[in-house]
């Protein structure tokens, strides 16, 4: 009897044991990776693809029913990416649309790629919904070949049109190619694709470290992602906040803003009392910038979903480190209503819904402390 009852304890277990496996997913397997080769000279953008050898080439899966199909070829030099691709379109009309776009997976939970969109006639806008940066589209260029039914494009995507990508991983990157067909009296045959759910089938791409290496950037170890900006660059920590600027001229306190910040807030209008600059012991200045949606901008109530944030940024010459990123107005803390900066660099703030918070200067950034709680 008592063997029974141990074999049916013995087969619950294994029973559990593998129901357990069952629900655990097995762990996802690395993509497969092709190397973006380097191009010996510059390639001249006149949709002639000679510049860009054919050593990595980039095509659709084979389609009966679409009408249109494409051939691309890969390569990068210098601060660049350049991408060739050779249409055939058994009708070629305005309306068809090649529609690139860029995305590094290893970016960050909070990156996003970016979209360019071409025809016969060259470059056309990025669909809005894409996000893509105006000055990105601008930076990118493109030759164009056309010649009966066949469409010859020769792209050239420098790195300041690139959406965010890796400060120190791997540079692997989809690239996707999709090309839209209209045919005559408003007839749309399946576009076709390298890609599904905005990832590349099979392969995923991988620039060199050169190419990031070439960038000339030099951000703190924390950063762990580049963004390009109008204006310069921004690098990314764990946090959604831009944590490192590095600016196309000397920082200002209107160039920060617009770099950090879509759009900054007046201290005056949020009802928060928070100065322009706070002075370390040696004398450097930090810039201040808020950020954010004020919780109290209807007149007598508080919106929880909204937060205003304060940003202190130490500023040298081009570049901005961020060395603090904290509340300035929350329905619990309340706003703002003192930020003291003191010679032993000790910084507290000071709320009206009664709190103070203390923070200590580490040589590089704010640590908070617990002195002075309350």
């Amino acid at each position: 009897m008592r063997s029974l009852v141990v074999s049916a304890v013995l087969a619950a277990l294994a029973s559990g044991a593998a129901s357990a496996q069952e629900k655990d997913p097995a762990p996802a397997k690395p993509r497969a990776v092709k190397n973006v080769p380097s191009l010996g000279r510059e390639p001249k953008l006149d949709g002639n693809l000679k510049d860009v050898p054919a050593t990595l080439t980039l095509k659709p899966p084979a389609s009966v029913d679409a009408s249109a199909s494409f051939t691309a070829r890969v390569g990068w030099r210098k601060d660049t990416l350049y991408v060739g691709v050779e249409a055939t379109d058994d009708q070629l009309q305005a309306g068809d649309l090649l529609t690139l776009s860029l995305f590094f997976p290893d970016a960050g939970p909070t990156a996003t790629g970016h979209v360019f969109r071409f025809a016969f006639d060259g470059k056309r806008a990025s669909p809005p919904e894409s996000g893509t940066p105006e000055f990105a589209q601008k930076r990118v260029e493109v030759g164009v070949q056309r010649k009966d039914n066949a469409l010859t494009l020769e792209v050239a995507i420098p790195a300041r049109a690139f959406p965010r990508f890796p400060a120190e991983e791997p540079l692997a990157l989809d690239l996707c190619l999709t090309y839209d067909d209209v045919d005559a009296a408003g007839a749309r045959p399946p576009a076709v694709s390298n890609c599904k759910d905005g990832g590349m089938l099979g392969e995923v791409l991988r620039l060199p470290d050169d190419f990031r290496k070439g960038l000339k950037l030099k951000p703190p170890t924390s950063v762990v992602a580049f963004e390009a900006h109008s204006d310069g660059w921004l690098g990314y920590g764990v946090l959604r906040y831009p944590s490192w600027v590095e600016a196309d001229a000397p920082l200002t306190p209107e160039l920060l803003e617009k770099l950090v910040t879509t759009q900054a807030v007046e201290a005056e209008k949020a009802g928060v009392n928070v100065p322009d600059t706070l002075p370390l012991p040696n004398g450097t200045p930090l810039l201040t910038v808020l950020s954010g949606e004020n919780p109290y901008s209807a007149p007598g109530t508080c919106d929880s979903d909204k937060e205003l944030r304060l940003g202190l940024y130490l500023v040298k010459g081009k570049t901005a480190q961020r060395v603090l990123e904290w509340p300035a107005a929350t329905c619990a803390l309340g706003r703002a209503t003192s930020v003291v900066l003191d010679e032993e660099g000790a910084l507290s703030i000071r709320y009206s819904n009664g709190p103070t918070i203390n923070f200590a200067w580490s040589g590089d950034h704010f640590e908070r402390t617990e002195l002075g709680k309350r």
